[in-house]
């Protein structure tokens, strides 16, 4: 990308460079500043890869079709923002083909596929729908719980969360879950995440099932503080996918397992039980007031052997 960016750089006969810093989630996750002798593109340092792409490609959609607005988009409005993100998806996709047309055993592999047995091919077929589904639930579930905030999407009008499969709808709905587990941060606590990690060492998990349940948590506990307007929290990991993660088919699956996790696992409903215990049965809604006691309950763990009465030790 960083590359790329300076071929583009020649091409205008202006250079465009690529600057990592830590940006706040209260900021763009990407800043366009053009200086006197150069462009610069700033990007949060915490992005994972495939995140950090598409951010580089809707600035540099920004650039080619020449957006008014300054480098914090604040007085951008939604439509160009749209219409950056869309030429960024479809940038992302040429780049894709390109990489895919250009890759060295690319005969090996048509040959390949052409002997791998139906059976084997639908079951990856129906694997990745599943996948589909969990990520696409997982995006509804942080959509419900973050209502006012904003995500740029590529849709003029309602998107249809039932709407699953093709790759180019998971690419795009991996990189909105990234949005919002972004705009989540500042609730995601370290302390949590060590939590669920060590309860589901105790159960034997194996490392990605841990990984699972360990993100899961968190996510689940920083959406119940968010809802309750709890304090942010003072050690927050971002939940996200290792910096070295660039395919979007491994992303989306090892999204969904963090899904599955979070909407049936019983490890990661114990560990709501343990940081937000009373925030499950206060009335978050837009139409009920702020209520004092949710305000300030104190956000400290229980013993590690209170849980759910009656709900089955299942992990995944």
């Amino acid at each position: 990308m960083d590359a790329w960016c300076e071929a583009i750089g020649r091409v205008r006969g202006r250079p465009l460079h690529i600057r990592g810093e830590r940006l706040g989630a209260e900021h763009p996750p990407g800043l366009l500043v053009r200086l006197d002798g150069a462009d610069y593109i700033i990007i949060d340092a915490a992005l994972p890869t495939l995140a950090r792409a598409q951010t580089v490609l809707h600035e540099v959609a920004h650039l080619v079709l020449d957006h008014d607005g300054d480098a914090l988009h604040a007085d951008v409005d939604a439509a160009l923002e749209a219409e950056a993100e869309l030429a960024a998806d479809l940038l992302y996709q040429q780049m894709a083909h390109a990489a895919g047309s250009t890759a060295e055993p690319c005969t090996r592999q048509v040959a390949a596929l052409s002997r791998v047995p139906l059976r084997l091919w639908s079951s990856r077929r129906w694997t990745d729908l599943r996948a589909d589904w969990h990520v696409t639930q997982l995006w509804m579930t942080l959509r419900a719980g973050m209502r006012d905030a904003k995500i740029i999407s590529t849709s003029t009008g309602e998107q249809v969360p039932v709407e699953v499969g093709g790759r180019h709808h998971r690419h795009r709905r991996v990189i909105e879950v990234h949005d919002a587990l972004r705009l989540l941060r500042p609730w995601c606590s370290g302390q949590v995440h060590d939590s669920a990690e060590r309860r589901a060492l105790r159960y034997r998990l194996d490392s990605a099932a841990v990984a699972a349940v360990a993100e899961a948590a968190t996510v689940a506990v920083a959406l119940r503080r968010r809802q309750a307007a709890l304090p942010l929290a003072d050690d927050s990991p971002f939940v996200a996918a290792p910096l070295d993660v660039t395919d979007v088919r491994a992303e989306a699956r090892r999204l969904a397992r963090m899904s599955r996790a979070l909407h049936d696992s019983s490890l990661v409903a114990a560990e709501v039980d343990c940081w937000v215990p009373v925030i499950a049965s206060v009335d978050t809604s837009e139409a009920s007031p702020p209520g004092t006691l949710a305000r300030g309950l104190p956000v400290m763990p229980l013993p590690d052997s209170a849980t759910r009465p009656g709900r089955p030790a299942r992990a995944m």
